[in-house]
């Protein structure tokens, strides 16, 4: 006969193994960098000596200065004073005065993150490390400190970083781009004008794409220097020429002829 089990000893029913490895298992970080960047803001934030920042409002406490840069009700004036006694403090102090101005930016650090890698196959550790590079360089170097719009300024300098991690693998995958070998090779003889000129008149491309391309890839103007020239931002221009090539290299995979 079968053991029986004392009433006074409770019985627990098995568990499956499958339910034991859902209650296990941890959906694994995308962003361990920034991540990594949050929990020690937390830390430092929780610590009875972290710094507390100057404001009109008397000296707050980090997590109350985050969120009343984070609120878009906060008046841009205020927030723009906040984030120079930031950059003063990290100039000056560095250590943990480096890690509370980063920790406040960093949902729109993370933000602009995000937009560069939505293609998978940029590596997110690299552009992540490249923006957070970026934003540290620009809050311990950017002169002169703007006087509206401060973050706006840092954050487009990570931003801009992450984004030119994303536009090599663009380039990589166009420079990799086969014709397939039942077209002929494109004919491309004739001034680098005419050819752009017959690019937008086959409507592949528009002109402005047709003087992005020209000016960056023939004359080999940056394009933050274009973006200084004509008040456009660098990421933009980016994006912009990486849509136009693609459209180019698409369509001499079809076999048209500029």
């Amino acid at each position: 006969m079968p053991a029986r089990v004392p009433a006074d000893i409770p019985v627990r029913p098995a568990s499956s193994p499958t339910c034991s490895r859902a209650r296990t298992r941890r959906r694994a970080s995308r962003y361990p960098a920034l991540d990594a960047v949050e929990q020690a803001f937390i830390r430092l934030a929780a610590d009875s000596a972290a710094p507390r920042v100057r404001t009109v409002e008397g000296e707050l406490a980090l997590p109350v200065v985050r969120s009343i840069l984070a609120d878009p009700a906060t008046a841009a004036p205020a927030a723009d004073a906040v984030w120079r006694t930031l950059i003063g403090r990290a100039r000056g102090d560095g250590g943990t005065w480096i890690l509370a101005a980063v920790g406040c930016a960093l949902p729109r650090i993370r933000s602009g993150i995000w937009h560069a890698t939505r293609d998978r196959r940029v590596e997110r550790d690299e552009a992540t490390q490249a923006a957070l590079s970026a934003f540290t360089d620009a809050l311990l170097t950017l002169e002169p400190v703007p006087v509206e719009h401060v973050l706006d300024e840092l954050v487009r300098c990570a931003h801009n970083a992450a984004q030119t991690v994303a536009d090599r693998v663009a380039r990589d995958r166009i420079s990799h781009c086969c014709l397939p070998s039942s077209i002929p090779p494109p004919l491309l003889a004739g001034h680098v004008d005419f050819v752009l000129a017959d690019l937008i008149r086959d409507g592949v491309i528009n002109r402005e794409e047709a003087e992005l391309i020209g000016r960056h890839r023939i004359e080999g103007t940056s394009l933050r220097q274009l973006a200084d020239q004509t008040g456009d931002y660098p990421v933009r221009l980016s994006r912009v020429l990486r849509e136009a090539e693609v459209r180019v290299v698409r369509a001499l995979a079809e076999g048209r002829e500029p």
